[in-house]
């Protein structure tokens, strides 16, 4: 395998992505919602976006969606061994990284902040 480069399914999804599982109920319940209404939830409710973090946090198995707080902001991305991160971006804030987060797991594409008026 060394030597072989990964290629990605397309600009939002790595090679090999499966959707993820989400146990937290309430991020599920509003899912199907247009993104920039879960960004609005999840900045009305942080709790159930910090909910979302120890979710990401708890997972033992790779390849797998991540969030992850670093220093003044968060990332997300793929995680995959022995290749590493893919895929990451960065969020100023836990509403945005937790929807962008949410949407890329289930295999819904990403978020983009800008497309919120409470965002900005």
């Amino acid at each position: 395998m060394q030597g072989r480069r990964r290629r990605r399914i397309n600009d939002e999804l790595p090679e090999g992505f499966a959707v993820q599982y989400i146990g937290v109920v309430t991020a599920k319940a509003v899912a199907d919602l247009p993104p920039s209404d879960i960004a609005k939830y999840f900045r009305e409710h942080p709790m159930e976006a910090r909910e979302l973090l120890r979710e990401s946090y708890d997972k033992r198995s790779t390849p797998s969606s991540f969030i992850a707080e670093e220093n003044e902001g968060f990332r997300v991305g793929w995680f995959s061994s022995p290749w590493g991160y893919d895929c990451v971006r960065q969020f100023d804030n836990l509403a945005d990284a937790a929807t962008d987060y949410l949407l890329f797991s289930l295999g819904k594409g990403r978020w983009d902040p800008s497309e919120s008026e409470d965002s900005k």
